[in-house]
């Protein structure tokens, strides 16, 4: 699903009061989101992990398109 990225331009000016409880409220609506579609949730992310990058120190493995190939070592 290909969907436009969303953009967020003349914003109104709040009160500190009102910029608080209104991030309040956003984070109830999105725990109440992730309470309610958990499962669904969990399958959507598992089909679409992400491979984590290897600890430090850890070898990687080489990649075709790997731009930073040999550069493991950081300079400082």
């Amino acid at each position: 699903m290909d969907t436009a990225p969303l953009i967020l331009t003349d914003l109104p000016e709040l009160t500190d009061e009102s910029a608080g409880q209104l991030l309040d409220w956003l984070n109830a609506l999105v725990m109440a989101f992730e309470n309610r579609y958990d499962t669904q949730l969990r399958r959507y992310y598992q089909v679409h992990a992400v491979v984590e990058p290897p600890e430090p120190g850890e070898p990687r493995e080489p990649r075709e398109d790997d731009l930073f190939e040999g550069f493991d070592e950081i300079p400082f």
